[in-house]
């Protein structure tokens, strides 16, 4: 099945400055690299092949560094952390550590927002390779734990309630298998105008395998901007 910009899926615009115009070939260049690393952790090469393939890994990356800009490429597109508005996509956010389709760290989790169910419903759906593997044939927790957080974040977006993650709490009630689509929902239970608490839960195959609850303090865009640009690395150094 094709994904999002991937060959023979659907086309998504990305206006980034680091991704527009390029859409499709950076996603094949992060796919290929996924690959790398799916097959680095799989390989039983021996000695001297793995010694060239880490001389060739090194020359490709060679390469691409010489395209890397003294200042890096903004995390975000246009707009900065816009909290508030419409749920947080791939179009926002292409280098996320979980959901971005530009970034090869990520698995990625697709995600879709469903704002005609009450409450509206967040839906993020992965699977999980070896790359990601806990115990024997099992998703790590870490990786649920860290799909729960995104899915619960785009809820809230669904509230105008966005804001850091103050508490995530995640109970494993079963095994969460690999290479088998996990699905991942999230709503929101209540917001006060400061505090939202969201619920969810992940399934595979119609069982749920996890269940979680999640507290985020609402902050308006500007002061959740500012916090990312004192806080970030091009921050002042007298920045406490």
């Amino acid at each position: 099945m094709a994904h999002i910009n991937q060959p023979g899926g659907p086309f998504q615009a990305i206006d980034h400055p680091a991704v527009a115009g390029r859409e499709r070939e950076l996603r094949a260049l992060a796919d290929a690299v996924r690959r790398l690393v799916a097959a680095t952790v799989t390989n039983t090469a021996s000695p001297a092949d793995t010694a060239a393939l880490a001389d060739e890994a090194n020359a490709l990356a060679d390469r691409i560094e010489a395209h890397v800009p003294a200042e890096p490429p903004p995390r975000y597109g246009p707009g900065g952390l816009e909290i508030e508005g419409p749920p947080i996509t791939h179009k926002r956010a292409p280098f996320d550590y979980v959901t971005g389709i530009c970034n090869p760290t990520a698995v990625p989790v697709e995600m879709t927002v469903h704002m005609d169910t009450d409450p509206p419903k967040t839906r993020g759906r992965a699977v999980f390779t070896t790359v990601y593997e806990g115990p024997p044939g099992c998703v790590h927790g870490a990786a649920i734990a860290a799909a729960f957080d995104m899915v619960f974040t785009s809820a809230c977006s669904t509230r105008d309630a966005s804001g850091p993650t103050m508490m995530l709490s995640v109970r494993y009630r079963r095994p969460t298998l690999l290479n088998v689509e996990t699905v991942f929902e999230g709503w929101v239970e209540t917001f006060d105008g400061t505090i939202t608490e969201v619920k969810g839960h992940a399934l595979q195959d119609g069982q749920v395998t996890a269940l979680a609850e999640g507290v985020f303090r609402h902050l308006d865009r500007e002061t959740l901007n500012q916090l990312a640009l004192t806080r970030g690395p091009n921050a002042e150094e007298d920045a406490d």
